[in-house]
């Protein structure tokens, strides 16, 4: 993969809008023949996301876009845009809010049997979709040393920021 940040590195704990662009082989086997009639697959995928994170006395905010797709058929996609806040309410304590939604047309390990109903409504299998979202509400709490450093901010790593606590 490759990432460029377009703020400097030495902002890169402060503030970050980087572009980056992954690409490589995925490998499954599955326990179920799949709809394609595969019981393993390994398939090559690319993907770019464009995120934005910045990091205030108030808090913190987040947000990205990412696509990708499968390079044998790129009718195979997923688009997702999800986005975080913290909100800094005291010294390592924040309220946090954070939601995600996608855009599905990638689902290749779908088990080719039927359900039962009773199957389905415990959630034993999972069906075909077209989208996914979540929201998610909570407090979180971090601490650590104050002398931590920034290790690596890069593809999406924060490293040195000590623990972090969510309910």
């Amino acid at each position: 993969g490759i990432e460029y940040n377009f703020f400097p590195y030495e902002e890169s704990s402060r503030r970050a809008f980087t572009l980056q662009y992954l690409v490589g082989p995925h490998h499954w086997d599955y326990e179920e023949e799949t709809i394609y009639g595969q019981l393993a697959e390994t398939r090559w995928q690319e993907s770019l996301t464009a995120r934005l994170s910045l990091v205030q006395p108030w808090g913190r905010w987040s947000t990205s876009l990412t696509g990708q797709h499968y390079l044998h058929d790129t009718d195979l996609y997923r688009v997702t845009v999800s986005g975080s806040l913290n909100v800094r309410l005291f010294q390592g304590f924040s309220l946090r809010v954070s939601g995600n939604y996608s855009k599905i047309h990638d689902q290749l390990h779908l088990p080719a049997s039927d359900y039962t109903e009773e199957e389905l409504l415990l959630r034993q299998f999972q069906t075909g979709t077209d989208f996914r979202y979540f929201t998610s509400f909570g407090i979180t709490y971090r601490f650590g040393s104050i002398f931590n450093n920034v290790v690596n901010p890069r593809f999406g790593g924060s490293g040195g920021e000590g623990m972090m606590i969510m309910m």
